[in-house]
């Protein structure tokens, strides 16, 4: 035997300490005493933590990790049978964000953070498969919303498939009568309506009022100098756009239409080269890439245009543009790059690429021979705020706490502030008018993306709302806590929801187009998502009959547009977002019933939806909550959260 192992194992053996029974509950008794002392004097749990590990001399990281907004504890996640399982909970640096790793159909991982809709949809399939079999463990139907919580941790994305690299000749040019009605076509998809928008428009992307020359052919038409012709890779990234924005609406041979716009995309591609390899360069290439990522976002392929807006960005800042060494043109060109990559940044929940405090370029003037700039300097504002929600509010590079705001920052109250003061200050020709509308498409779009921000901002009070929801719901004794739950901040979210399908209407009525922009479809998939949870946080009985049906008419609508959009997609069995939309009305049905009554039977809502059962059946016993203890402290927790009125009851 070595002496290390002859060696007395020092300190592995507790010691034993013998005390009465007396002494025990007099200890337990000063303990319960002292901790509802110290309740009393912090309120603040956060608070008492902080205390308590000062006291006990450890690092906070090492006890409270950071979570996500939405975090349900992650004591349990649900199987695809809907059964809870304990699972362990992994430590957080407080540097590293949030957020989630989904897989597309091939199983490539993709990283989405908190902003993500996809991450928030996650974080309801995490929730919702935990909790539904207490509310009603039934055999598995056709149309009970499974297939919903089965997609957990996955996402659906057209990335998945590649960029068709066409064998095309980049020199080829449409007839300059199709190039001068196109070019016209698109300047009412994405830029001014030629003129006829008071706003200006909230892009910019170049001079689009002329035609390309169409280039004299080289003698040697097997091996010539691309970057002679790298001009022409603008012209094709605006036909790329027109092929695929102004079809007809429904598609009516959608295979074509992007076969159409995948040739002109490939012709820009080709004359750009690969963006890393930069030979030469200037100010149109900026605005050639951020055309194509624009139109690579119309065709469902996100992670491609974000990779795009990142190569105009960094262009960018190699041209010096953001120190503003550019003319008007540039700046706008600029500008416009700057709210892509903004806006991609919220969609995807990632960082944007370039940060405010290193940007010294003006804001857009009004200039002769340009659209007036008042839509494009209140996009980049709103952008400005974006950021903020992106950066600050969800932590994902957070940059307020260093400058001393610290954790106020990610309340929502102050995105509120600086929101409702944006809206206070719009020029006229931005504002609504009384009734909420406006007859210029930009602009309709521009208070769009103002709603999906109080959207995205109070997205985490709303989650907390559910939680909140469905542990009084399903605990057999009340909540310990009263809370208002009419807070204004869920409110507002609410509101803010209607008002984007209000707006989503008025923009399928006025555009000159009928096919929906893709920037609408998100914002109309959000807000039916809030919609529909909005029955599952306030109960059914208190909205008048009016009200619901409004309510049914909204989802319906946006149930409809989304539709038609998911007929463009290269695989046209993805119906993932009807699909999910479909699923998330029955499952809330399903929490939102009665237990001792049959959700196929019981429930209006589904009855209106037309899944109900022909025959009643005895309605199964839902599963005893002590079955489940990690489940059961977890819905405790969601009940006894003060950090729902302590953050948020500021009215």
């Amino acid at each position: 035997m070595s002496a290390v192992s002859s060696a007395p194992a020092i300190g592995l053996a507790p010691q034993k300490v013998s005390v009465s029974k007396s002494e025990l509950d007099d200890l337990k008794k000063k303990v319960d005493l002292y901790e509802k002392a110290l309740q009393d004097a912090l309120p603040d749990p956060a608070q008492r933590q902080e205390l308590l590990q000062h006291a006990a001399g450890s690092p906070t990281s090492a006890i409270s990790p950071v979570t996500s907004p939405f975090s349900t504890s992650n004591q349990f996640a649900p199987s695809v049978s809907g059964q809870s399982t304990i699972i362990k909970s992994e430590p957080i640096d407080d540097d590293q964000t949030t957020g989630r790793l989904l897989h597309d159909a091939d199983g490539t991982a993709r990283f989405h953070g908190e902003t993500s809709g996809a991450t928030f949809l996650d974080h309801l399939k995490e929730l919702i498969g935990a909790v539904l079999p207490l509310a009603h463990h039934q055999q598995p139907a056709p149309h009970d919303g499974s297939a919903f919580l089965s997609t957990l941790g996955k996402c659906h994305t057209d990335d998945s498939r590649p960029l068709d690299e066409k064998d095309v000749n980049p020199l080829l040019l449409p007839p300059p009568t199709s190039m001068v009605s196109m070019l016209a076509e698109v300047r009412y998809v994405l830029q001014d309506g030629n003129g006829s928008w008071p706003s200006g428009g909230i892009y910019w992307f170049g001079d689009l009022s002329q035609p390309p020359q169409p280039p004299v052919a080289p003698p040697n038409q097997a091996s010539f100098n691309l970057d002679a012709y790298r001009s022409l890779a603008f012209p094709h990234a605006v036909f790329a756009v027109a092929a695929h924005s102004t079809g007809p609406w429904p598609p009516i041979n959608e295979s074509e239409d992007v076969k159409f716009s995948d040739s002109f995309f490939a012709r820009a591609s080709l004359l750009l080269r690969n963006p890393l390899d930069i030979g030469r360069c200037s100010i149109h290439d900026v605005s050639a890439f951020a055309l194509m990522a624009y139109h690579l976002v119309e065709v469902c392929k996100r992670d491609s245009a974000y990779m795009h807006i990142a190569a105009a960005s960094h262009l960018c800042i190699m041209l010096g543009a953001h120190r503003g060494w550019v003319d008007e043109r540039g700046k706008r060109i600029f500008w416009t790059v700057y709210i892509l990559d903004r806006w991609l940044s919220c969609l995807m929940g990632r960082p944007p690429v370039i940060a405010d405090d290193a940007i010294r370029i003006p804001l857009p003037s009004d200039a002769a021979g340009m659209p007036p700039a008042a839509g494009l300097r209140a996009h980049v504002e709103l952008s400005r705020i974006s950021g903020y929600v992106v950066c600050n509010t969800y932590r994902i590079a957070p940059w307020d706490s260093v400058n001393g705001s610290g954790d106020s920052s990610q309340s929502p109250g102050k995105v509120m502030w600086m929101l409702e003061q944006w809206k206070s200050t719009l020029p006229l020709r931005l504002q609504l008018s009384p009734d909420g509308l406006s007859n210029d498409p930009a602009c309709v779009m521009l208070h769009m993306r103002y709603n999906q921000l109080i959207i995205v901002a109070t997205r985490p009070l709303f989650f907390i709302a559910v939680k909140k929801s469905v542990a009084e719901r399903l605990m057999p004794q009340g909540s310990s806590k009263e809370y208002n739950i009419q807070l204004a901040h869920l409110r507002m979210c609410i509101e803010a929801a209607r008002n984007n399908i209000k707006l989503a209407r008025q923009f399928m009525t006025i555009n000159r187009h009928p096919k929906p922009l893709h920037a609408m479809l998100h914002y109309c998939f959000s807000a039916s998502v809030c919609l529909i949870l909005e029955s599952l946080v306030y109960p059914q009985q208190s909205a008048a009959p009016e009200q619901t049906a409004s309510r049914s008419a909204d989802i319906q609508f946006a149930l409809d547009i989304l539709h038609g959009s998911e007929r463009l997609k290269s695989d046209p069995n993805d119906k993932s977002c009807t699909e999910t939309l479909h699923d998330l009305q029955m499952l809330v049905a399903r929490l939102t019933t009665p237990i001792h009554v049959d959700p196929q039977i019981g429930n209006p809502h589904l009855q209106a939806l037309g899944l109900t059962n022909s025959f009643p059946q005895p309605p199964p016993m839902p599963m005893p909550i002590e079955s489940e203890p990690a489940l059961y402290n977890e819905l405790v927790n969601w009940m006894d959260d003060d950090w729902f009125i302590r953050e948020y009851d500021d009215d």
